[in-house]
């Protein structure tokens, strides 16, 4: 579906990567604004994407550097237990202790048919679609308790659940705060080839980066809420 958009919106997308003109500085057609439909995930303990602690705990251990006890997490020194890698991936984190660290991704759907402004033009394409920054909400029941390190915003095809799933391309680090991400070029070009087709929902994936170390096995939810103003035209 996305084919039928016309090889000169493209022009426009690349001159806007490339600092030239507006996206809206040649437009024939009508201008509107809207905002992107509210997304919503969820981090939580108790989902099966997030990876259980292994029943004896991660252990205290280092792992790096002169003071180092193993280089291998899955064989801590006696009196520890040794640790099944193959169902628990321990490894060496940036604190040279040992830890489980691993991906937790949620993928949501957008659907702009379900855009007020939109639905008078079922019909149509886009010729011009951008946001340039996301608002940023973030929840959680006890803010600070999940041991996220890092987190990151994807767009892609209906039906990719991970970041590293077919057509997932990168748009932005996502501040494990509330606040507001500035999209870069290339960024807005990606997110623009799927506002344009406003017919055919889209997912956006939120990939977090999760990792822990020694201690109680963490518990608890965070919600980050994504939005922003998109402006298009015909």
């Amino acid at each position: 579906m996305r084919g039928i958009v016309g090889p000169l919106s493209f022009a426009w997308l690349a001159a806007v990567a490339a600092g030239g003109c507006s996206m809206f500085d040649r437009v024939g057609g009508g201008q509107l604004s809207f905002a992107l439909p509210q997304t919503t995930f969820s981090i939580d303990t108790t989902d099966s994407r997030w990876w259980p602690s292994p029943p004896t705990g991660v252990p205290q251990v280092v792992c790096r550097g002169p003071a180092a006890l193993v280089t291998d997490c899955c064989q801590p020194p006696p009196p520890m237990a040794a640790v099944d890698c193959q169902e628990y991936p321990l490894s060496c984190d940036d604190n040279n202790m040992c830890a489980l660290a691993f991906d937790y991704d949620d993928a949501e759907m957008v659907d702009l048919g379900d855009v007020p402004a939109l639905q008078a033009q079922r019909h149509s394409v886009l010729a011009q679609a951008t946001v340039e920054q996301l608002d940023i909400r973030v929840e959680a029941d006890d803010a600070g308790a999940l041991p996220l390190s890092a987190a990151s915003l994807y767009v892609a095809p209906l039906g990719t659940s991970s970041a590293s799933g077919a057509g997932a391309i990168f748009l932005a680090a996502i501040p494990l705060m509330s606040g507001t991400v500035n999209l870069g070029a290339q960024a807005q070009i990606a997110l623009s080839s799927f506002l344009m087709d406003f017919n055919t929902p889209f997912g956006l994936i939120l990939s977090a980066h999760v990792v822990v170390e020694s201690g109680p096995a963490p518990t608890g939810a965070l919600t980050i809420v994504v939005n922003g103003p998109v402006k298009a035209s015909f």
